[in-house]
């Protein structure tokens, strides 16, 4: 019994010094295959947790042009054929496709140049184009006008990018992904495949790649849908990606609060509904980031759209995009105004939806910076938040039905400042197989990153 024993003692000892070595030849490899791992609070002088950065992209890489150009939105493709994963950052004056299958060293592989509808859809000035007044200074709109826009979008759907973009008469550019496939080596002019042209300026492309319905939000030019006067839902039916056809409108202006527009919804996520709302279940539902509120809508019936629910919070400043949890119980909302306009730090805002016609808000995360939120998406149990001058913020939703979240990792592109200004990163993109995340900072380029979660 004895002898037993020792022998069981000895058996401990040596499988926990092999799992401590393969942890620890774990962890150096890779700290190896990673060129700048997060050590000690800094990544290659960026201030960072849990985070690791592979590489960095500057404007000009990125663009061929470093002057006037700046970054905007960012999304990313898997080419389902080679397992490439891309990213595709949009500039001033258009969107370059970046292959970062080798994430220590991404390759700008093509550019596709921003569309031209101003024989269609009449320049707009500075006093006609109210949703400026929220960031920008009317020199830098009137080069908007003429040279490109702060503002681009792009959404993906069955190996197709969909880009927009606002203050300027662009339509809805189509471009066929798998063209990138043609990359040998030299850095391609692209061209789009199809324009969707019965809007001119659009703030935001919003898909649901269920159903395979586009939604543009922020239309300020149109031939329908969007105005002045009032916009909403652009609803176009993508299944056809090539083809993309106009399905119909969403507009209402019940629900009030609005600085531009009556009905004016600033971005969106639609989904096919799967939560605890029975009465909705398989229901294509929008939830809509309206500037004064969250506007819940059902549009399965394109012909007729249907608000279910609305509500906003006192001191909410401007709603400005939000993500659902992947059980369709809460939404993370971020204001986009309330920093500058209340002097305070940077909130995130949770809402329970689980019942539609009635949002409830249950309380904020409140963040230790005063930087602006700009975009936020949700990940299994995690946020991955983009707040401009206090970069990439990653917070674990476990206790998300309490308003009590935790930041456990993070990654500042601008360590300079935490500042309440429109400057730094203005989205990230979480979604591929391999862990990566792409952040779009807007003066100095694309970041290639790791989150080290578990």
């Amino acid at each position: 019994m004895v002898i037993r024993q020792r022998m069981h003692r000895v058996l401990a000892f040596l499988l926990i010094g092999f799992f401590a070595v393969s942890c620890s030849l774990f962890d150096n490899d890779r700290k190896a295959s990673v060129p700048f791992p997060c050590e000690d609070g800094m990544a290659d002088g960026y201030p960072c947790e849990n985070v690791d950065m592979f590489a960095h992209l500057s404007l000009y890489e990125l663009t061929g042009d470093s002057v006037d150009t700046r970054l905007n939105d960012i999304w990313g493709w898997t080419d389902p054929q080679t397992q490439k994963e891309y990213a595709l950052v949009g500039y001033t004056t258009g969107v370059s496709f970046v292959d970062i299958s080798d994430p220590a060293q991404p390759l700008v592989v093509g550019r596709l140049p921003e569309s031209n509808l101003r024989a269609k859809y009449k320049r707009l000035s500075f006093d006609q184009y109210p949703s400026c007044n929220l960031s920008i200074g009317n020199t830098e709109f009137s080069r908007s006008l003429t040279e490109g826009s702060t503002w681009r979008d792009v959404k993906v759907y069955d190996n197709h990018a969909f880009v927009v973009s606002d203050a300027q008469p662009h339509g809805m550019q189509v471009f066929d992904l798998t063209k990138l496939r043609n990359y040998s080596g030299e850095v391609m002019t692209l061209e789009q495949d199809a324009l969707y042209d019965r809007f001119g300026s659009a703030h935001n492309i919003v898909i649901n790649e269920a159903t395979g319905y586009a939604y543009g939000v922020g239309i300020t030019q149109g031939e329908i849908c969007g105005s002045r006067d009032s916009t909403g839902l652009h609803m176009v039916n993508i299944q056809n990606p090539k083809n993309p056809e106009f399905a119909g409108c969403y507009i209402d202006g019940s629900p009030g609060n609005y600085r531009i527009a009556k009905g004016y919804i600033h971005d969106a996520q639609c989904v096919i509904y799967d939560g605890p709302d029975t009465e909705y279940s398989g229901k294509e539902i929008c939830f809509n980031s309206s500037e004064g509120n969250v506007v819940i809508a059902d549009v399965s019936d394109k012909a007729n759209p249907q608000t279910l629910g609305y509500k906003r919070q006192v001191d909410m400043q401007y709603s400005h995009q939000g993500w659902l949890t992947e059980d369709h119980s809460f939404f993370l909302m971020n204001d986009e105004l309330d920093e500058r306009n209340l002097g305070r730090e940077t909130k995130t805002y949770v809402w329970d939806v689980r019942d539609l016609e009635d949002p409830k808000f249950i309380g904020y995360y409140s963040h230790e910076t005063p930087s602006i939120d700009h975009n936020l998406y949700v990940k299994g149990q995690y946020a991955y938040e983009t707040n401009y001058n206090a970069g990439l913020q990653i917070l674990d939703l476990s206790g998300v039905a309490d308003a009590q979240l935790e930041r456990i990792a993070y990654f500042d592109t601008q360590p300079q400042t935490d500042a309440p200004n429109f400057t730094g990163t203005w989205s990230n993109y979480p979604f591929y197989e391999s862990g990566l995340v792409v952040l779009s900072d807007i003066e100095t380029g694309l970041f290639v990153v790791r989150p080290n979660l578990d």
